[in-house]
């Protein structure tokens, strides 16, 4: 086999060596932090996050959201209201006529602000501060959330170091989960509410930031094992597989496989000697 067919079968086997690994890599890294749709757009630096209680080196002071969203008809409208930290602590999206409303209603005050926690959950602990969603009319009467399908969606970022966590609401004299996505970036979940309410992120018991930290180191360097194994294979498969054998052009009529019969004798000429 030539010097050039083998270079090239070389870095072939060598790109998908990078190609492998590559794959490995980014499969580990959505296990270890999937990432979902995000809510809000821009590339922005992330600011401490700002506890209600701060204690030792961290920040205080958690900015509160408010707004007056006018109604026009029986039917509640789209709003979004977002507290000012950079990326947003805590959110409010509600799609039309998410909300059930007292009849005579004109508008609607809606508020987004830290509080303290009625109570600590009986597993796990809270990520960072409690949030206390209100909607209610110009008449101050709170309204509800009507039962349809992700009509009113909350965004709670907690601290950096939680990557994974639950949204839930405390109700009950309980914390009860609701369905959590992540939403766009560590550390940011959402959840769908089908009530207003006090509201946190719940990392549970025996959880470090917010996945079993054992279990993920295992799986992460499971996947990176089978990712270099599998390089290995298709490179050692490059280097073993047989040349190919080389097929020879021919001219016109000269590919025909030569008859095994023998000619006939020519007859004798009949010149003297012969």
């Amino acid at each position: 086999m030539s010097g050039s067919v083998l270079r090239t079968q070389r870095t072939r086997a060598l790109g998908w060596l990078a190609i492998g690994v590559g794959l490995g890599l980014a499969l580990a890294v959505q296990v270890r932090a999937p990432v979902g749709v995000p809510l809000y757009d821009g590339v922005d630096t992330a600011e401490p996050y700002r506890y209600l209680h701060p204690t030792g080196g961290q920040v205080g002071d958690p900015a509160s959201a408010s707004s007056t969203e006018d109604v026009s008809s029986t039917q509640s409208p789209v709003f979004a209201l977002a507290t000012t930290e950079q990326p947003p602590q805590a959110q409010m999206i509600a799609q039309a006529d998410a909300l059930q409303m007292p009849a005579g209603t004109t508008a609607l005050q809606i508020s987004i602000k830290a509080v303290d926690p009625q109570a600590q959950p009986t597993t796990g602990s809270i990520a960072g501060n409690v949030y206390r969603f209100t909607v209610t009319n110009q008449a101050g009467t709170p309204v509800t959330v009507k039962s349809c399908n992700n009509c009113l969606s909350l965004v709670l970022r907690s601290p950096p170091e939680v990557t994974e966590g639950t949204v839930a609401h405390f109700e009950g004299g309980a914390w009860v989960d609701v369905s959590t996505f992540h939403a766009g970036t560590v550390a940011m979940f959402q959840g769908n509410a089908t009530a207003l309410g006090d509201y946190a992120v719940i990392v549970r018991a025996g959880i470090v930031g917010g996945a079993d930290d054992s279990t993920s180191l295992l799986i992460i360097g499971g996947i990176a094992l089978v990712a270099f194994f599998a390089a290995v294979a298709g490179l050692f498969w490059y280097r073993r597989r047989p040349p190919p054998v080389p097929v020879a052009t021919l001219g016109p009529g000269r590919g025909r496989i030569p008859s095994k019969r023998k000619a006939p004798r020519r007859p004798p000429s009949g010149r003297s000697g012969s």
